[in-house]
């Protein structure tokens, strides 16, 4: 019980704070519709709005960003079956594997191409970008350096996820991508060309299915390399760009980000806590009920 409390009290002094934005409302728009109303009536729109928040506490460096989704159940069996292995080791074949249905083909002009990468795991994956500023007292905004979130393991791009050969572009010239993409492979990431293709990280990221219907993923780290951000985020006012066009009312979902400082246990988890105290006390509560039923034979004889 002892190392449940202990781990409660590191888990509530790990800084970390929720933007849910989910209706945010779109920038510019005379109705004052939400973002959520208008990719709904337009799917395939990005959607730019803006929230602002305040962080009453610094964040030490190593502060990452996460996005968060609710009621997505990443864990169906079908949706996590649906892809191609061999695909998405650079193995590009005419044929996708047919457990990519109903997502292995689609129609580019007038020609029926196969998609890459197929499968409706890939189709769906999380297309909302942030740009994160600093707002302070009489001066103009400060950008705060994303860089990406650094968490995938080597054998990831070596042997999981790898490029076909040769130049993407021209490789993928017969192939089509996933109807829910707003961008083609190559240009997934167009500020670094080696995060591009199957190996881009947020795609590889996505490719791993989350246990619960509501879950996190790492997306991004703030750059602690670049001033003034080498103490990690100050207290104060922050202002969150979003190009908004990932839809989740069809399933009543909600979208978040996450800006977090892990301490040396990791992110902030009350699950472990709490999960140490109640089989502690189970474990006090049965010790007493034997401790007592012993004394009770004992007696007895």
């Amino acid at each position: 019980m002892l190392i449940g409390l202990l781990l409660l009290h590191v888990s509530y002094q790990t800084p970390e704070y929720t933007v849910d934005y989910t209706g945010c409302i779109a920038a510019g728009d005379s109705a004052g519709r939400s973002c959520s109303d208008i990719i709904a009536t337009r799917p395939g729109q990005v959607c730019h709005c803006e929230m602002t928040f305040s962080l009453d506490q610094a964040f030490p460096p190593r502060v990452f960003l996460y996005y968060a989704l609710t009621n997505f159940y990443q864990n169906h069996h079908h949706y996590t079956r649906s892809r191609d292995d061999r695909q998405l080791q650079g193995m590009l074949s005419k044929t996708p594997s047919e457990q990519c249905e109903p997502f292995s083909y689609a129609h580019r002009g007038d020609r029926l191409l196969p998609i890459v990468p197929c499968g409706s795991l890939a189709n769906s994956l999380f297309n909302d970008t942030f740009t994160l500023y600093v707002l302070s007292d009489g001066a103009r905004a400060r950008l705060v350096p994303l860089a990406s979130g650094r968490s995938l393991w080597p054998h990831e791009r070596a042997v999981k996820f790898r490029n076909p050969w040769g130049n993407l572009r021209e490789r993928l010239t017969n192939f089509a991508r996933p109807p829910f993409w707003s961008r083609e492979l190559w240009e997934l990431d167009p500020d670094n060309p080696d995060n591009n293709g199957l190996q881009n990280e947020d795609l590889i990221v996505w490719m791993r299915p989350a246990a619960l219907s509501h879950f996190r993923k790492l997306h991004r780290q703030v750059d602690d390399s670049k001033a003034p951000f080498k103490d990690g985020l100050p207290r104060g006012n922050y202002s969150l760009h979003i190009a908004y066009s990932y839809p989740v009312g069809s399933f009543d979902g909600r979208k978040s980000i996450i800006l977090s400082s892990p301490s040396w246990l990791g992110a902030r988890s009350h699950f472990r806590g709490w999960a140490f105290l109640v089989v502690g006390a189970l474990c006090l509560v049965l010790a007493c009920v034997l401790a007592a039923l012993n004394s009770k034979c004992s007696v007895g004889e």
